[in-house]
């Protein structure tokens, strides 16, 4: 009786499904922080800023300039990139035709600490990444 006392107060790792079953677990889990931090639809970005300039660099690794799009409104920027792919193959010998399409949509939009008028938004494209530049507005207020 005391065997089998002790078998039931093991671990849950210590059984034999246990270790499995935690590696299944840590699988999803695993898959989801990815899905989260890089799945279609995700632009990664970083902001900083110098004395004179707000600077938002997205990476867009394989994107050409006229599959991204800019919005200003206000205190936020969007980064719009779509991609679309249409593919056919022709085989004369079988007569038959295939065709592929394949649509992809990303955005990110990011807030801003001032509002901006979009004439002083300055972009470029070079090497993947999407670089934005913005004159700093924040002014620092001294105290008496």
């Amino acid at each position: 009786m005391s065997k089998d006392k002790d078998r039931s107060l093991q671990s849950f790792s210590e059984k034999p499904f246990g270790e499995l079953l935690q590696s299944i677990d840590s699988f999803f889990q695993d898959a989801f922080r990815q899905l989260q931090l890089q799945g279609p639809g995700f632009i990664t970005t970083y902001q900083y800023e110098t004395n004179d300039e707000y600077i938002i660099e997205a990476e867009l690794p394989g994107v050409k300039k006229d599959q991204i799009s800019l919005d200003c409104y206000h205190n936020f920027i969007k980064i719009s990139v779509r991609s679309d792919e249409i593919v056919e193959e022709q085989d004369d010998r079988s007569q038959t035709i295939k065709k592929h399409s394949r649509f992809q949509r990303a955005e990110r939009v990011v807030q801003l600490p001032f509002t901006v008028n979009e004439s002083e938004i300055k972009a470029s494209l070079n090497n993947g990444v999407l670089q934005i530049r913005i004159p700093n507005k924040r002014k620092r207020i001294t105290i008496d």
